[in-house]
Protein backbone atom coordinates (compact mmCIF):
# COMPACT_ATOMS: atom_id res chain seq x y z
CA UNK A 1 0.00 0.00 0.00
CA UNK A 2 1.40 3.38 -1.04
CA UNK A 3 1.92 6.08 1.58
CA UNK A 4 2.00 9.85 1.39
CA UNK A 5 5.80 9.59 1.54
CA UNK A 6 5.76 7.44 -1.60
CA UNK A 7 3.60 10.02 -3.36
CA UNK A 8 5.92 12.86 -2.32
CA UNK A 9 9.01 10.98 -3.47
CA UNK A 10 7.42 10.05 -6.81
CA UNK A 11 6.33 13.66 -7.40
CA UNK A 12 9.65 15.12 -6.28
CA UNK A 13 8.08 17.32 -3.59
CA UNK A 14 8.12 17.42 0.21
CA UNK A 15 5.75 15.32 2.29
CA UNK A 16 4.18 18.54 3.56
CA UNK A 17 3.40 19.67 -0.01
CA UNK A 18 1.95 16.29 -0.94
CA UNK A 19 -0.18 16.33 2.21
CA UNK A 20 -1.51 19.81 1.41
CA UNK A 21 -2.56 18.69 -2.07
CA UNK A 22 -4.28 15.59 -0.68
CA UNK A 23 -6.13 17.80 1.82
CA UNK A 24 -7.35 20.03 -1.00
CA UNK A 25 -5.56 23.15 0.19
CA UNK A 26 -5.01 26.00 -2.27
CA UNK A 27 -1.57 27.19 -1.12
CA UNK A 28 0.25 24.97 -3.64
CA UNK A 29 1.33 25.98 -7.15
CA UNK A 30 -0.68 24.41 -10.01
CA UNK A 31 2.48 22.70 -11.29
CA UNK A 32 3.22 21.00 -7.99
CA UNK A 33 -0.43 20.16 -7.47
CA UNK A 34 -0.50 18.32 -10.80
CA UNK A 35 2.75 16.49 -9.98
CA UNK A 36 1.25 15.23 -6.72
CA UNK A 37 -2.09 14.30 -8.27
CA UNK A 38 -0.36 12.40 -11.08
CA UNK A 39 1.86 10.62 -8.56
CA UNK A 40 -1.12 9.64 -6.42
CA UNK A 41 -2.90 8.27 -9.48
CA UNK A 42 0.17 6.37 -10.68
CA UNK A 43 0.69 4.82 -7.25
CA UNK A 44 -3.02 4.21 -6.68
CA UNK A 45 -2.78 6.16 -3.43
CA UNK A 46 -6.09 6.27 -1.57
CA UNK A 47 -6.34 7.94 1.86
CA UNK A 48 -8.90 6.07 3.94
CA UNK A 49 -12.28 7.58 4.73
CA UNK A 50 -11.64 7.84 8.47
CA UNK A 51 -8.53 9.88 7.82
CA UNK A 52 -10.44 12.22 5.51
CA UNK A 53 -13.07 12.80 8.17
CA UNK A 54 -10.43 13.50 10.79
CA UNK A 55 -8.55 15.91 8.55
CA UNK A 56 -11.68 18.05 8.15
CA UNK A 57 -11.18 18.99 11.80
CA UNK A 58 -7.41 18.99 11.93
CA UNK A 59 -5.56 21.48 14.10
CA UNK A 60 -2.01 20.98 12.70
CA UNK A 61 -0.93 20.52 16.31
CA UNK A 62 0.52 17.42 17.92
CA UNK A 63 1.04 16.86 21.62
CA UNK A 64 4.20 15.32 23.08
CA UNK A 65 3.76 14.05 26.63
CA UNK A 66 6.87 13.66 28.79
CA UNK A 67 7.03 12.30 32.35
CA UNK A 68 9.21 15.06 33.80
CA UNK A 69 10.68 18.01 31.92
CA UNK A 70 13.56 18.22 34.43
CA UNK A 71 15.02 15.05 32.91
CA UNK A 72 17.17 16.32 30.04
CA UNK A 73 17.13 12.88 28.40
CA UNK A 74 13.82 13.83 26.78
CA UNK A 75 15.10 17.10 25.31
CA UNK A 76 17.01 15.47 22.43
CA UNK A 77 14.03 13.25 21.62
CA UNK A 78 11.88 16.37 21.42
CA UNK A 79 14.43 17.94 19.07
CA UNK A 80 14.06 14.96 16.72
CA UNK A 81 10.27 15.21 16.90
CA UNK A 82 10.25 18.95 16.22
CA UNK A 83 12.53 18.59 13.19
CA UNK A 84 10.15 16.18 11.45
CA UNK A 85 7.09 18.12 12.62
CA UNK A 86 8.43 21.33 11.07
CA UNK A 87 9.10 19.54 7.79
CA UNK A 88 5.46 18.42 7.76
CA UNK A 89 3.85 21.71 8.85
CA UNK A 90 2.92 20.59 12.36
CA UNK A 91 3.37 22.49 15.60
CA UNK A 92 4.53 20.59 18.67
CA UNK A 93 2.96 21.23 22.07
CA UNK A 94 4.97 19.86 25.01
CA UNK A 95 3.07 18.58 28.05
CA UNK A 96 4.94 17.88 31.29
CA UNK A 97 2.85 15.29 33.13
CA UNK A 98 4.96 15.81 36.27
CA UNK A 99 4.92 12.05 36.92
CA UNK A 100 1.12 12.22 37.23
CA UNK A 101 -0.76 9.68 35.05
CA UNK A 102 -4.00 11.66 35.36
CA UNK A 103 -2.47 14.52 33.36
CA UNK A 104 -1.62 12.16 30.52
CA UNK A 105 -5.11 10.68 30.60
CA UNK A 106 -6.69 14.13 30.24
CA UNK A 107 -4.70 14.78 27.06
CA UNK A 108 -5.74 11.46 25.57
CA UNK A 109 -9.32 12.62 26.06
CA UNK A 110 -8.47 15.90 24.29
CA UNK A 111 -7.33 13.86 21.30
CA UNK A 112 -10.67 12.05 21.28
CA UNK A 113 -12.39 15.44 21.21
CA UNK A 114 -10.27 16.47 18.19
CA UNK A 115 -8.46 19.25 20.06
CA UNK A 116 -5.20 17.92 18.64
CA UNK A 117 -4.29 15.78 15.63
CA UNK A 118 -2.06 13.23 17.33
CA UNK A 119 -0.06 12.32 20.41
CA UNK A 120 3.46 11.05 21.00
CA UNK A 121 3.74 9.74 24.53
CA UNK A 122 7.13 9.35 26.17
CA UNK A 123 5.51 8.06 29.35
CA UNK A 124 2.65 5.71 28.43
CA UNK A 125 1.45 5.48 32.01
CA UNK A 126 -2.30 5.48 31.28
CA UNK A 127 -4.20 2.22 31.55
CA UNK A 128 -4.15 -0.24 28.66
CA UNK A 129 -7.92 -0.02 28.28
CA UNK A 130 -7.83 3.70 27.50
CA UNK A 131 -4.72 3.26 25.37
CA UNK A 132 -6.44 0.64 23.21
CA UNK A 133 -9.62 2.70 22.99
CA UNK A 134 -7.81 5.80 21.79
CA UNK A 135 -5.32 4.13 19.47
CA UNK A 136 -8.07 2.18 17.67
CA UNK A 137 -9.41 5.40 16.16
CA UNK A 138 -6.82 8.12 16.70
CA UNK A 139 -3.12 8.64 15.90
CA UNK A 140 -0.97 7.68 18.89
CA UNK A 141 2.72 6.71 19.00
CA UNK A 142 4.73 5.58 22.01
CA UNK A 143 8.42 6.54 22.13
CA UNK A 144 11.36 5.59 24.37
CA UNK A 145 9.70 2.43 25.67
CA UNK A 146 8.46 -0.80 24.18
CA UNK A 147 4.90 -1.96 24.90
CA UNK A 148 4.67 -5.38 23.30
CA UNK A 149 1.23 -6.36 24.59
CA UNK A 150 -0.67 -3.71 22.63
CA UNK A 151 -0.92 -3.03 18.90
CA UNK A 152 0.40 0.49 19.11
CA UNK A 153 3.31 1.97 17.12
CA UNK A 154 6.35 2.45 19.32
CA UNK A 155 10.07 3.04 18.98
CA UNK A 156 12.67 2.43 21.67
CA UNK A 157 15.74 0.48 22.64
CA UNK A 158 15.45 -2.88 24.41
CA UNK A 159 15.44 -1.61 27.99
CA UNK A 160 15.58 -5.10 29.48
CA UNK A 161 18.64 -6.10 27.44
CA UNK A 162 20.39 -2.77 28.10
CA UNK A 163 19.82 -3.07 31.86
CA UNK A 164 21.11 -6.63 31.86
CA UNK A 165 24.23 -5.50 30.01
CA UNK A 166 25.12 -2.73 32.44
CA UNK A 167 24.36 -5.01 35.41
CA UNK A 168 26.54 -7.73 33.92
CA UNK A 169 29.31 -5.16 33.61
CA UNK A 170 29.09 -4.47 37.36
CA UNK A 171 28.95 -8.17 38.19
CA UNK A 172 31.97 -8.87 35.99
CA UNK A 173 33.86 -6.22 37.97
CA UNK A 174 33.21 -8.22 41.13
CA UNK A 175 30.45 -6.22 42.82
CA UNK A 176 28.22 -8.33 45.06
CA UNK A 177 25.69 -6.02 46.75
CA UNK A 178 24.13 -3.97 43.96
CA UNK A 179 21.31 -1.58 44.76
CA UNK A 180 18.75 -0.31 42.26
CA UNK A 181 17.31 3.22 42.32
CA UNK A 182 14.29 3.60 40.08
CA UNK A 183 10.86 5.19 39.58
CA UNK A 184 7.39 3.92 40.30
CA UNK A 185 6.68 0.86 38.11
CA UNK A 186 3.61 2.37 36.41
CA UNK A 187 6.03 3.41 33.63
CA UNK A 188 6.92 0.56 31.30
CA UNK A 189 10.53 1.59 30.75
CA UNK A 190 11.26 1.49 34.50
CA UNK A 191 9.57 -1.90 34.83
CA UNK A 192 11.75 -3.14 31.98
CA UNK A 193 14.93 -1.79 33.59
CA UNK A 194 13.98 -3.43 36.89
CA UNK A 195 13.38 -6.68 34.99
CA UNK A 196 16.87 -6.45 33.49
CA UNK A 197 18.31 -5.83 36.96
CA UNK A 198 16.60 -8.93 38.34
CA UNK A 199 17.43 -11.14 35.36
CA UNK A 200 21.13 -10.28 35.55
CA UNK A 201 21.25 -11.18 39.24
CA UNK A 202 19.33 -14.42 38.73
CA UNK A 203 21.42 -15.54 35.76
CA UNK A 204 24.56 -15.07 37.84
CA UNK A 205 23.20 -17.01 40.82
CA UNK A 206 22.97 -13.89 42.96
CA UNK A 207 20.04 -13.23 45.32
CA UNK A 208 17.41 -10.63 44.46
CA UNK A 209 17.04 -8.52 47.59
CA UNK A 210 14.05 -6.21 47.19
CA UNK A 211 15.30 -4.16 50.15
CA UNK A 212 18.08 -3.01 47.81
CA UNK A 213 15.46 -1.49 45.45
CA UNK A 214 14.32 2.07 46.16
CA UNK A 215 11.54 3.91 44.33
CA UNK A 216 11.16 7.62 43.71
CA UNK A 217 10.97 10.09 40.85
CA UNK A 218 13.22 10.90 37.93
CA UNK A 219 14.90 13.87 39.58
CA UNK A 220 18.27 14.63 41.17
CA UNK A 221 16.56 15.31 44.50
CA UNK A 222 14.82 11.94 44.44
CA UNK A 223 18.04 10.13 43.54
CA UNK A 224 19.71 11.80 46.52
CA UNK A 225 16.91 10.76 48.87
CA UNK A 226 16.76 7.19 47.55
CA UNK A 227 20.51 6.77 48.06
CA UNK A 228 20.27 8.12 51.60
CA UNK A 229 17.50 5.62 52.38
CA UNK A 230 19.58 2.78 50.97
CA UNK A 231 22.62 3.77 53.04
CA UNK A 232 20.56 4.05 56.22
CA UNK A 233 19.28 0.54 55.61
CA UNK A 234 22.49 -1.20 54.51
CA UNK A 235 26.00 0.23 54.51
CA UNK A 236 27.39 -2.81 52.69
CA UNK A 237 26.14 -1.70 49.26
CA UNK A 238 29.16 -1.72 46.95
CA UNK A 239 27.46 -0.66 43.69
CA UNK A 240 24.30 1.10 42.52
CA UNK A 241 22.44 0.84 39.23
CA UNK A 242 20.26 3.93 38.80
CA UNK A 243 17.46 3.67 36.23
CA UNK A 244 18.32 7.14 34.92
CA UNK A 245 21.40 9.36 34.85
CA UNK A 246 19.59 12.13 36.66
CA UNK A 247 18.86 9.71 39.52
CA UNK A 248 22.49 8.53 39.49
CA UNK A 249 23.80 12.08 39.83
CA UNK A 250 21.65 12.62 42.92
CA UNK A 251 22.91 9.31 44.30
CA UNK A 252 26.56 10.31 43.82
CA UNK A 253 25.96 13.56 45.70
CA UNK A 254 24.43 11.60 48.58
CA UNK A 255 27.40 9.23 48.66
CA UNK A 256 29.81 12.17 48.74
CA UNK A 257 27.88 13.77 51.60
CA UNK A 258 28.21 10.50 53.53
CA UNK A 259 31.97 10.42 52.95
CA UNK A 260 31.69 7.47 50.55
CA UNK A 261 33.96 7.69 47.52
CA UNK A 262 32.82 6.86 43.98
CA UNK A 263 34.01 4.47 42.68
CA UNK A 264 36.59 3.47 45.33
CA UNK A 265 33.96 2.65 47.98
CA UNK A 266 30.80 2.33 45.89
CA UNK A 267 30.36 2.20 42.11
CA UNK A 268 27.48 4.03 40.42
CA UNK A 269 26.06 3.51 36.93
CA UNK A 270 23.15 5.22 35.21
CA UNK A 271 21.03 5.04 32.09
CA UNK A 272 20.40 7.45 29.15
CA UNK A 273 23.77 9.23 28.75
CA UNK A 274 22.49 12.76 29.28
CA UNK A 275 24.97 15.57 28.61
CA UNK A 276 25.83 16.00 32.29
CA UNK A 277 26.93 12.34 32.54
CA UNK A 278 30.26 13.03 30.86
CA UNK A 279 30.90 16.27 32.81
CA UNK A 280 30.10 15.11 36.34
CA UNK A 281 32.97 14.08 38.61
CA UNK A 282 33.49 11.18 38.39
CA UNK A 283 32.22 10.75 34.85
CA UNK A 284 29.20 8.46 34.80
CA UNK A 285 29.12 4.97 33.27
CA UNK A 286 25.77 4.63 31.53
CA UNK A 287 23.68 3.34 28.63
CA UNK A 288 23.57 5.57 25.57
CA UNK A 289 20.34 5.81 23.59
CA UNK A 290 19.87 7.35 20.11
CA UNK A 291 17.50 10.02 21.42
CA UNK A 292 17.30 12.16 18.29
CA UNK A 293 16.64 9.10 16.13
CA UNK A 294 13.88 7.96 18.50
CA UNK A 295 12.16 11.34 18.12
CA UNK A 296 12.63 11.40 14.36
CA UNK A 297 11.13 7.94 13.86
CA UNK A 298 8.27 8.56 16.30
CA UNK A 299 7.17 11.73 14.50
CA UNK A 300 7.44 10.07 11.09
CA UNK A 301 5.22 7.27 12.40
CA UNK A 302 2.70 9.79 13.68
CA UNK A 303 2.67 11.63 10.33
CA UNK A 304 1.85 8.35 8.58
CA UNK A 305 -1.03 7.70 10.98
CA UNK A 306 -2.38 11.25 10.64
CA UNK A 307 -2.26 10.85 6.84
CA UNK A 308 -4.42 7.75 7.16
CA UNK A 309 -1.72 5.24 6.32
CA UNK A 310 -0.98 1.88 7.90
CA UNK A 311 2.37 1.27 9.59
CA UNK A 312 3.80 -2.12 8.74
CA UNK A 313 6.61 -2.22 11.32
CA UNK A 314 4.89 -1.05 14.50
CA UNK A 315 7.60 -2.07 16.97
CA UNK A 316 11.01 -0.60 16.18
CA UNK A 317 13.91 -1.52 18.47
CA UNK A 318 17.07 0.59 18.09
CA UNK A 319 20.58 -0.22 19.25
CA UNK A 320 21.96 0.95 22.59
CA UNK A 321 25.57 1.33 23.73
CA UNK A 322 27.29 0.71 27.06
CA UNK A 323 29.48 3.76 27.77
CA UNK A 324 32.19 2.92 30.31
CA UNK A 325 33.49 5.86 32.32
CA UNK A 326 35.10 6.34 35.74
CA UNK A 327 32.11 5.91 38.07
CA UNK A 328 31.97 2.12 37.70
CA UNK A 329 35.55 1.60 38.85
CA UNK A 330 36.60 -0.20 35.69
CA UNK A 331 40.01 1.48 35.55
CA UNK A 332 40.62 0.84 39.26
CA UNK A 333 39.73 -2.84 38.98
CA UNK A 334 42.04 -3.30 36.00
CA UNK A 335 44.96 -1.63 37.78
CA UNK A 336 45.00 -4.37 40.40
Amino acid sequence: MSTIKDVAKYAGVSVATASRVMRGENNVTPKRKKLVEDAAKALNYQPNSIARQLRQKETRNVIVIIPNIQNTFFHEIIAGIEKVAFENDYQVLIVDMQNNPQIEESYFHSLMQRQTDGIISLSASVGLRLMKEVSANYPVVIAAQNISNIELPNVSIDNVAASKEIMQHLINLGYQNIGHLTCQPNLTLYRDRFTGYCQALAENGMPINLEFVKYGESTIQSGYQQMCELLEQDEHIDAVFAAGDIIAIGAMKALADHGIRVPQDCAVVGFDDIELASFYNPELTTIRQPQHQIGDIAMNMLCELMAGNQIEDKHIILDHELVIRKSCGYSLKHQK
